[in-house]
């Protein structure tokens, strides 16, 4: 039978998404920001690695990359794109067949918007840690939740009904009940897990800033104006005034305390 996750990757395809204008800005300003944290013979493992998009556009730039993902669909596609992937289906939150300090830098870029509490989301975070070597780099991707409150329950209008029903607490924090596919965090959760696990922050970077707003405006800008609108996006990335507000965060995390 297949799990919620599986179902929707066979509905919403995520090798479209970041073809789109929201996902090209997501994806060329999380690149841009990977460069400065990889160098010449790192060793790299995409945890979670959808359809492939940065296990091979990595690969294509020299690097060593192993990429795990527990939708099959994914990996089928992923395969499709590049036969010389080497990818494995597991669960982030179980990644006992790989040793421990086997990379230099892992991306952890879709497990934790599908891990529902605290405990999975260390799990996984964990295991990204054990496999990174020591004063590697770990990156991971958070939905936030600012950006849930304002799309999906002030402009669907359903707040009231979410806090009556106990999945808007009173101080607006989403609280994502089990057997949902996405959960949403705000900064303070981030740093609380990385206390627990003694990882240190680099950055955060928004790889998408305020895209995700602006979804249907983006798509009809002039290129030249596109063009401008990602140097825009990337430039602003690290704003600790806008960070919060943001669809997406990236935790840049060394494994030295």
């Amino acid at each position: 039978m297949l799990s919620n996750i599986e179902r929707h990757y066979l509905k919403h395809h995520e090798e479209l998404r970041l073809q789109r204008r929201h996902g090209v800005v997501e994806f060329t300003v999380t690149m841009h920001f990977l460069q400065k944290y990889l160098k010449k013979g790192d060793k790299v493992l995409d945890i979670g690695a959808g359809c492939g998009n940065y296990t091979i556009a990595l690969m294509e730039q020299g690097y060593e990359v192993d990429a795990v993902e527990l939708v099959q669909r994914n990996i089928d596609v992923m395969k499709q794109k590049c036969a010389e992937v080497n990818v494995r289906k597991a669960d982030a939150r179980d990644l006992s067949f790989i040793a421990d300090d086997s990379y230099d830098v892992t991306l952890l870029f879709g497990p934790m918007y599908h891990l529902m509490n605290e405990q999975d989301k260390l799990k996984a975070l964990g295991e990204a840690k054990r496999v990174t070597r020591k004063g590697g780099t770990i990156l991971v991707a958070y939905l936030m939740n600012e950006y849930s409150i304002v799309s999906y329950c002030f402009a669907e209008n359903r707040m009231t009904e979410l806090v009556n029903n106990g999945f808007v607490d009173s101080e607006f924090h989403v609280k994502t009940p089990e057997g949902e596919l996405y959960d949403y965090i705000r900064l303070e959760d981030a740093d609380r897990m990385n206390e627990k696990l003694g990882l240190k922050r680099l950055t955060v970077f928004s790889p998408d800033g305020p895209t995700d707003y602006i979804r249907v405006e983006l798509n009809r800008m002039t290129e030249e104006n596109f063009a401008l609108y990602i140097d825009y996006v990337t430039k602003i990335a690290e704003r600790k005034d806008l960070i919060g507000a943001a669809a997406h965060i990236v935790d840049v995390l060394s494994t030295t305390t």
